[in-house]
């Protein structure tokens, strides 16, 4: 493998390393989490351009979430437009392991409408359009019954990735639980990008009405600071194996030309 190679897949696992420049953003994360266990149910809205770090906050906040004892579930849109209806949840039930994964299975099965969603648990995905618009009210409710219940053991985190890429029908779901859930102790995550957010993007609406909600919080995340850029580049480099001590002037140019964002810089260090 060569070096450029290496230092790729070492930001492709960069998940793993230490978070930087981000303590604040997190520590806001951490106090909605406090809130959630002791009975308010909070929503959260993670937004940043593309590459300035809202995955890796993200999964920082999920491995605390997990040390805390919440039953996570995390899933992500994909830029498959209205194709594939309510395709982040679909992946967020999939995505629980362990003994949760038992109790996840056993609360779809109690709930057929839910088998639309994961079809070897149910009935299957209806064959027309007209299904899930009929099934929507029905749909709601089994998911918020789910969550609810699987509150009742440990508290929940339900992360939705890449909203800026969400389906219709999944923006309506992030829309009611906001508006819906008060006392349980569940925590909604929803992350997207900023530049991808245009004029009419259908978004853009939703998030205006959500953010005038009480309980609902905005994590804005801005460029990195220089000096916890400087301190990502390296582990990244160190990371990588990369031959030899990262030069000076090779990391003030890379920081310097990034402009603060961690994925640009990642790619100048695998291109330098």
């Amino acid at each position: 493998m060569s070096e450029p190679d290496e230092i790729i897949m070492a930001m492709q696992q960069d998940t793993c390393g230490p978070m930087v420049g981000r303590a604040m953003e997190l520590a806001r994360l951490l106090g909605l989490l406090d809130s959630v266990a002791g009975g308010e149910a909070a929503v959260a809205l993670v937004s940043g351009d593309a590459g300035v770090g809202k995955t890796r906050l993200v999964t920082e906040l999920v491995g605390r979430a997990r040390e805390r004892g919440f039953c996570v579930l995390t899933g992500r849109c994909a830029e498959l437009g209205d194709s594939v209806p309510y395709l982040p949840l679909a992946d967020a039930l999939r995505s629980v392991s362990g003994e949760a994964a038992a109790r996840v299975a056993e609360l779809v099965a109690d709930r057929p409408v839910l088998g639309r969603l994961l079809p070897d648990h149910g009935p299957g995905t209806p064959t027309g359009g007209d299904g899930w618009e009929l099934a929507r009210q029905q749909l709601f409710g089994a998911v918020l019954g789910l969550l609810t219940e699987l509150a009742e053991t440990n508290p929940v985190l339900l992360v939705l990735e890449d909203l800026h890429w969400a389906d219709r029908s999944t923006r309506d779901l992030v829309t009611f639980l906001s508006r819906v859930l008060h006392r349980e102790r569940v925590a909604v995550l929803g992350s997207y990008r900023t530049d991808d957010l245009h004029r009419r993007h259908p978004l853009r609406p939703v998030v205006a009405e959500l953010l005038r909600l009480p309980h609902v919080t905005p994590v804005d995340l801005g460029p990195l600071d220089p000096a916890s850029l400087a301190a990502h580049i390296a582990t990244v480099a160190e990371l990588g194996r990369r031959r030899g001590a990262l030069d000076a002037t090779e990391l003030i140019r890379i920081v310097d030309r990034a402009e603060g964002n961690a994925y640009y810089a990642e790619e100048l260090l695998a291109a330098s």
